[in-house]
């Protein structure tokens, strides 16, 4: 039976907990994942709260994020205050969770000391598959992004996020859709696969989880630690994505501590 990377356990205890600290209200994860409508006749779908369940059209299209400003809070972003947002924040385990008290992630003072703001990267893992019974094939890794940055003109105030974007803008069937409809983004480096579960299993869960990238890490990095030869963007096979090996991929990048994450069920 594969095993759970230690960064999946920590964000999916710390998200659990998070939802536990007051139940009358529904928790609100650092990271926030938005979903384009997959047709002329729905409405895009944005996940906020850890666990909210979803149809396969919901999560059909690939989705784009937002970063809460806590899980920020070490990050000088220029023209941006996050300070007045901060209050907004859904998240009071700060310590040892993600969130204002999160300032130990590799790379950030360096970052910030240049002046420099950082890039980001976001990974999509099915922990469930073929069933969470018998989860022989998890995780698969259904995608993988680098290269993202804040939107620093685009603070949500009421709610205490941050867009993340790309420095590429570029439209096209890859194209990431902002929940305000616009498009862009640069090639992922594993393209997005929609939840698929088989009909007969119960839900699954789709993680995602967000890095700071560290200095000399990019999009040409991750695919030359993948072996992938997609530079144009093109696919993967299932071979990549199946029974990805998590602690080995963050291990070889030098990646810090996750610095914003969530899932949906589906």
């Amino acid at each position: 039976m594969p095993k759970e990377a230690p960064s999946v356990t920590t964000l999916l205890s710390f998200l659990s907990a998070l939802s536990e600290a007051n139940p009358s209200r529904p928790a609100r994860a650092p990271l926030r994942i938005h979903f384009p409508s997959s047709s002329s006749s729905a409405s895009p779908t944005t996940v906020s709260s850890p666990g909210t369940t979803l149809t396969k059209d919901a999560a059909a299209l690939p989705p784009s994020y937002s970063i809460s400003a806590t899980a920020l809070s070490n990050i000088t972003v220029p023209n941006c205050d996050l300070s007045p947002v901060s209050s907004h924040s859904s998240s009071s385990l700060e310590p040892d969770g993600y969130g204002a008290g999160h300032s130990r992630r590799r790379g950030s003072a360096a970052s910030n000391a240049q002046g420099n703001i950082p890039h980001y990267m976001v990974i999509c893992l099915d922990l469930d598959p073929p069933f969470p019974s018998f989860p022989v094939l998890a995780p698969i890794l259904h995608s993988l992004e680098a290269d993202l940055r804040l939107e620093t003109e685009e603070l949500d105030a009421a709610e205490g996020y941050l867009y993340l974007t790309a420095d590429e803008v570029t439209g096209g069937s890859e194209a990431i859709r902002h929940a305000r409809g616009d498009t862009r983004r640069t090639k992922p480096v594993v393209g997005y696969m929609g939840p698929k579960p088989p009909g007969v299993s119960s839900p699954h869960r789709y993680v995602f989880l967000c890095w700071e990238q560290p200095g000399g890490v990019d999009g040409k990095k991750v695919r030359e630690v993948l072996a992938l030869d997609n530079e144009e963007g093109e696919d993967v096979g299932m071979a990549t994505r199946v029974r990805f090996d998590e602690e080995a991929f963050e291990r070889n990048l030098g990646l810090g501590e996750v610095v914003a994450g969530n899932y949906f069920v589906c």
